[in-house]
């Protein structure tokens, strides 16, 4: 990685992967491949696929390590389910919550081959953990997974390493009470020149129009819209999986998007220390309109600061007339049990209680999570499937297209961490002098990843 100058600011990791609700496909093939019909689960499990743990096993006694990403509430209503768990089967399980060194602590792991019994794979099950994980593709539960989900999670031969409850959904939250007071209806927004025609409406009415964190997300979550997806100003997704892109087109669009709304002071002038908690603050007592590249977890956040806030969800906006606004998709809340557990009975038994109705349901209300097993999706009422089916029917008429999330569709594995780099960059020189410097730092790390990746 090249090294960045002190100046800088570390990156905000923030985990926004997104995901479609339920019964919605992507309306067009990833550009890295054609069309192709997904497996189904009810195909003939490969030959490396689990079997079910037997029916009365008994695994008093056992003891599972299971790892998680969950913090503060979300921590504390998985642990409550666990406890249930350990209660009904009599096993003890040991909760690793490694909070933000999550991804960090599971690389070193799998380096060592000493993974726990059960982990979250964070949007990774295929790209990056597949190798270290047992084929569940003849487990109960598979058969309850709507259509969207395998779409995420299946493998090319039909192989499935993960149970997953949730999905994440990504694209524009607002905040519809500013919008109100600003004489702005979000509805009427479809392409990012319209985003900044509504973001002077909101500046001009005395409320900072952006609310969002410097993040990679502001470089990643909606770069498709302007650089690769159908109808956009650029389609370069061949160049990005080729290794032979060059980011002027990237800068020509996005980046030059970016640093106008800077200069327009469209974000907040102390961007560059926000932390998570003044991103929910500010949001949620009405001191920003949008949050860009974000699922409405944020949201729900919000209405616990404060109830009677009101928010929507909308899709990504188009770069131009004629082009596609999106929703990005992806894993939410996946467990995958790794291959070499002395607890597999333990552990598949865990999974399928996790995969019951009532439990997933209970999760997925804490994380704000969309359901994405058919049996969970029939009794959710969660705020994150609501707000997405009410985005469905007012943007009925609208050019959605939904896919995975860009960064992990286009660019090489750890480019991540290297936009919240760049976003920090942007932020601190919005220049023409600052803009090539992200732009050179984008493009030599991408090459470097992009020849890492080859050779590994």
């Amino acid at each position: 990685m090249k090294r960045l100058g002190a100046v800088l600011l570390s990156a905000a990791m923030v985990l926004s992967l997104t995901a479609c609700g339920g019964g919605v496909k992507t309306d067009a093939p990833a550009a890295s491949e054609p069309a192709k019909e997904s497996a189904s689960p009810e195909a003939a499990p490969a030959d490396d696929a689990e079997g079910a743990a037997a029916e009365g096993t008994d695994i008093s006694g056992s003891t599972l390590e299971v790892a998680v990403t969950y913090t503060g509430d979300q921590a504390t209503t998985f642990q409550g389910l666990v406890d249930k768990f350990e209660e009904e089967y009599g096993c003890t399980v040991n909760v690793a919550e490694y909070g933000t060194d999550y991804e960090n602590t599971l690389k070193t792991r799998m380096a060592a081959n000493e993974l726990p019994d059960v982990f979250q794979t964070h949007g990774w099950s295929i790209l990056r953990y597949k190798e270290y994980l047992m084929n569940l593709q003849d487990q109960p539960w598979v058969s309850d997974y709507d259509d969207s989900a395998l779409g995420v999670i299946q493998d090319d031969d039909g192989a499935i390493y993960v149970l997953m409850i949730s999905e994440l959904i990504n694209g524009t939250l607002v905040n519809t009470d500013v919008c109100d007071a600003a004489g702005v209806d979000p509805y009427t927004i479809h392409t990012w020149d319209d985003f900044t025609e509504a973001c002077e409406k909101v500046k001009a009415s005395g409320t900072t129009p952006i609310c969002v964190l410097s993040n990679p997300g502001l470089l990643a979550n909606y770069a498709g819209t302007f650089v690769s997806y159908e109808g956009e100003m650029f389609q370069d997704s061949a160049a990005m999986l080729d290794g032979s892109f060059d980011w002027q087109d990237y800068k020509a669009s996005l980046i030059k998007y970016m640093a106008g709304w800077i200069e327009s002071g469209y974000y907040f002038d102390d961007i560059l220390t926000l932390v998570d908690t003044d991103l929910t603050e500010r949001f949620a007592a009405g001191k920003g309109a949008f949050c860009l590249g974000n699922d409405p977890s944020v949201m729900l956040t919000c209405l616990t600061l404060n109830p009677d806030a009101n928010f929507i969800f909308l899709p990504s906006f188009a770069s131009k007339e004629g082009g596609k606004e999106h929703v990005g998709i992806g894993e939410g809340d996946a467990f995958g049990i790794w291959k070499d557990t002395k607890n597999a009975d333990a552990a598949k038994l865990f999974l399928e209680y996790m995969a019951r109705p009532e439990v997933a349901k209970e999760m997925n209300a804490a994380t704000g999570k969309i359901s994405c097993l058919k049996s969970t999706m029939d009794i959710d009422d969660g705020y994150g499937l609501k707000v997405f089916q009410e985005m469905k029917e007012k943007c009925a008429d609208c050019d959605i297209f939904y896919e995975n999330l860009w960064d992990r569709q286009y660019m090489p594995s750890g480019m991540w961490p290297i936009f919240g780099n760049a976003s920090n960059m942007l932020f601190d020189d919005p220049s023409e002098k600052g803009q090539d410097a992200v732009i050179e730092y984008l493009l030599e790390n991408y090459q470097d990843l992009y020849e890492a990746a080859k050779e590994g």
